[in-house]
């Protein structure tokens, strides 16, 4: 029989119970839309979770911090401190070449923390400053709104934070004034910007011996990102400002109590892989190193773990219903071969092989389970977007994302389900006797 006879045969047989099969296709196309939409909705919280951290940072990028007492700092001076100072790991510009060897790292900086105020004419705004190697800063995944990022070769300059902008303020207003005072209009690219280390610049308490520090902005990042309230500078500039504030204050305070900055020797570090899913075994090669490293990769299996036992909870409803779905194809098939006795008699009579039997009624099985198999994807399809809007009206994590290797998988699935259905059935069709076939009517 060959293979076009086959299929003409098993949509024929089909058509003649068109009730029985659409019920039974009816079965499939519940449980394959359902186990659909319940996958569906595991893919979709994995991807809001995803966003919702990416808005916090890079997902490839790895913080390094040093172990021990965290010894950025060292005093020089006979203090109890120095007695009791524990051996800590350095981070230093060896540590970050060493970091740039291990597999998969695109690149690595050192990175300096501080605070410091920001002077445009009359007006200032204080913001966390992040002190980075330039030449890494595109590299690590920043990009520009207006102008562009820092660059290998750039000193004095700086990229603004979109949101820091909106921070400026006349410090000789009080602090209800300046509430009910509009934001200040300040052009970070044209008007004259000066750093300092003196939190009372622009007061009566302001320290005249600390001169402001004239530096160009050179571009701005988004607004809306973990990064919008920070301000980054080439990490040298940055290191020289801290160096010469320290020996300020060491100078005022006599040498006393001071704690003096080691120069190379930084606070953290940076590592950016090139592809999300090697962060863990880089991050273990970077402890290994004696280093601690932690990633957003961490929070995000975290927030996945928490909700791993609900998306376990909705792929097993879905494959009940698929489940139910095989049972109802299995017994359609059991039926056919009772009201097909003689059919089947007569087909062994006339010269058909046994395989050929098994066939015609495994591609009958196969029909109903691609049948309901793709219904039920078009049906998944709708109760996603169902799902989704009901999902943004309340707020919800529960959205439902249908990939098209879903689609796919899913059918190939459904088509399975019918022909190991339809497999027993068939094999009972085998064993009928030809001549008790004919003689059952």
């Amino acid at each position: 029989m060959s293979i076009s006879d086959m299929i003409k045969m098993a949509l024929r047989n089909l058509w003649k119970r068109k009730l029985r099969t659409f019920l039974t296709i009816l079965g499939v196309v519940i449980g394959t839309a359902s186990i659909v939409v319940m996958v569906s909705i595991g893919i979709g919280m994995n991807e809001s979770f995803q966003k919702q951290v990416e808005q916090w940072g890079s997902l490839q990028v790895i913080n390094v911090y040093t172990t021990g007492n965290n010894d950025y700092y060292y005093d020089d001076s006979n203090s109890i401190n120095n007695n009791n100072k524990k051996e800590a790991t350095e981070i230093t510009v060896s540590t970050i070449e060493e970091f740039k060897k291990i597999p998969h790292v695109e690149t690595a900086t050192p990175v300096i923390n501080e605070y410091m105020y920001f002077i445009a004419g009359k007006y200032v705004a204080d913001a966390s400053i992040q002190g980075i190697d330039p030449a890494s800063m595109e590299a690590m995944g920043y990009k520009a709104e207006q102008g562009r990022v820092l660059q290998e070769g750039d000193n004095k300059t700086l990229v603004f934070g979109n949101d820091v902008i909106s921070n400026f303020y006349n410090p000789k207003l009080s602090w209800r004034m300046r509430y009910n005072s509009p934001a200040p209009e300040v052009d970070i690219f044209n008007d004259k910007i000066m750093v300092t280390t003196d939190y009372n610049y622009g007061t009566k308490y302001a320290d005249k011996a600390i001169k402001p520090i004239k530096v160009e902005v050179v571009g701005t990042l988004s607004s809306g990102g973990s990064d919008s309230y920070t301000v980054f500078m080439p990490i040298k500039e940055l290191e020289k400002i801290k160096i010469a504030q320290s020996e300020y204050e060491a100078k005022r305070n006599g040498n006393r109590n001071t704690q003096k900055i080691k120069k190379g020797v930084y606070q953290s570090a940076m590592v950016k892989v090139d592809n999300m899913d090697n962060v863990k075994e880089v991050q273990e090669n970077i402890k290994n190193m004696g280093f601690r490293a932690s990633s957003l990769t961490d929070e995000l299996e975290t927030m996945k773990e928490t909700t791993k036992m609900l998306r376990m909870m909705l792929g097993a409803i879905g494959a009940i219903s698929l489940i139910v779905a095989a049972i109802g194809i299995t017994n359609t098939m059991v039926m056919a071969i009772y009201e097909r006795t003689r059919e089947i008699g007569v087909m062994k009579v006339i010269g058909a092989s046994l395989s050929d039997i098994k066939k015609l009624f495994l591609t009958e099985a196969a029909f109903i389970g691609f049948a309901g198999g793709l219904a039920g994807i078009l049906l998944s399809l709708g109760a996603s977007k169902i799902v989704n809007v009901f999902a943004l009206r309340t707020n919800s994590n529960m959205l439902s994302s249908i990939p098209f290797w879903l689609c796919g998988a899913s059918l190939i699935f459904a088509t399975f389900i019918g022909i190991a259905a339809g497999y027993l059935p068939a094999k009972r069709a085998m064993k009928l006797s030809a001549l008790s076939a004919i003689k059952t009517e």
